[in-house]
């Protein structure tokens, strides 16, 4: 059979590329057909610009041209092993494999989730970005108000989180003017930053004079992480959950140490990929994610802003460039030509 996946070629450039899979499935393997898959506006775009820090950095071996892209889709089961007892063909499903038209899977290494409906696949490509801002929440040490800085997809979902899940009175906060009427059609607290005086004083405004304990910092931008030790209270912390772009600079002594503060990192991989007992986990988080967002605890829906064929990619990635405020997210439909 044909396989039709998406792979950065160079700067700038990704191409869908088409290889022959005639290998029989092995008997630990499932075989989705994928219907659509999700662009990452971080990591995906990094990697198209070639702005992700890991191309300059040798220990970052993965970051090298070609690379596959994507990392959230949803299809059906084609084909199961003869090992395989918990999933049937036909069966509609989310995973995090990269862009293509078909995955193979192993059910024991790899995270799968089941759907009831078709009509579920778009919300459910969602669940991915979920299960990753999952991490900031979990890693907070902090009780009392919680600062999001940044409203794209991840931002605005761990700001979801922390409400929903955590009993966190989350504030979200971005410069975008669409980016706060998307916040508050989540239902979050949302207020513009691009003041920096006046947020100082909307900030103590918002939490009644008690400042805020955590920051999120889910931008990327580098500047972002000094600014973000600035805001949170002394015996504060402040949580990486995007990853930053390019060194950042920081005065050490006067925004942590003498602040007491600490500054944590919230990357996908601080948790395993699975654990037993409910421990925290990406399964964990992908599969609670999920629970939410199909019972709109978690609002994604006004999130999705395209849906494109996986030929119209490279326009796809140019538009999250230039006009990030229109273009939110963006699905790929390997259906269409």
């Amino acid at each position: 059979m044909q396989v039709r996946e998406v792979f950065f070629t160079d700067k700038k450039n990704c191409q869908v590329l088409t290889r022959d899979d005639s290998a029989d499935l092995s008997p630990d393997s499932i075989r989705i057909k994928n219907r659509y898959s999700l662009i990452s506006p971080g990591t995906e775009l990094a990697l198209w610009t070639k702005t992700h820090i890991g191309f300059e950095d040798p220990d970052i071996a993965w970051c090298r041209y070609p690379i596959k892209a994507g990392y959230s889709s949803v299809g059906t089961i084609e084909a199961v092993g003869s090992n395989i007892k918990d999933w049937e063909v036909g069966q509609n499903v989310v995973h995090f494999q990269t862009h293509a038209d078909f995955s193979v899977l192993d059910p024991k290494k790899d995270i799968i989730l089941p759907l009831s409906e078709p009509s579920q696949m778009k919300r459910a490509l969602f669940t991915r970005f979920a299960q990753i801002s999952f991490t900031a929440a979990q890693a907070s040490n902090c009780s009392g108000f919680a600062l999001v800085l940044g409203g794209g997809i991840i931002g605005n979902i761990c700001a979801q989180i922390m409400n929903q899940f955590f009993d966190r009175k989350t504030i979200l906060a971005d410069i975008s003017a669409n980016r706060i009427a998307l916040a508050e059609r989540c239902g979050l607290n949302a207020v513009n930053n691009s003041s920096d005086s006046n947020f100082r004083e909307t900030l103590q405004d918002l939490t009644g004079g008690a400042g805020v304990s955590t920051v999120v910092e889910a931008t990327g931008v580098n500047s972002m992480v000094s600014y973000a030790l600035e805001l949170m209270n002394t015996h504060g912390e402040t949580i990486l959950l995007s990853s930053t772009r390019g060194l950042a600079e920081i005065n050490v002594y006067k925004l942590i140490h003498r602040k007491f503060a600490a500054l944590i990192g919230a990357h996908e991989n601080r948790y395993p990929k699975f654990a037993d007992n409910d421990e925290p986990s990406h399964y964990y988080f992908a599969k609670t994610a999920l629970e939410g967002i199909l019972s709109e605890k978690l609002k994604v829906e006004p999130f999705i802003s395209d849906i494109i064929s996986p030929y119209e990619m490279n326009d796809a990635y140019e538009a999250l460039l230039n006009t990030p405020e229109q273009h939110i997210g963006i699905i790929i439909d390997w259906e269409r030509k």
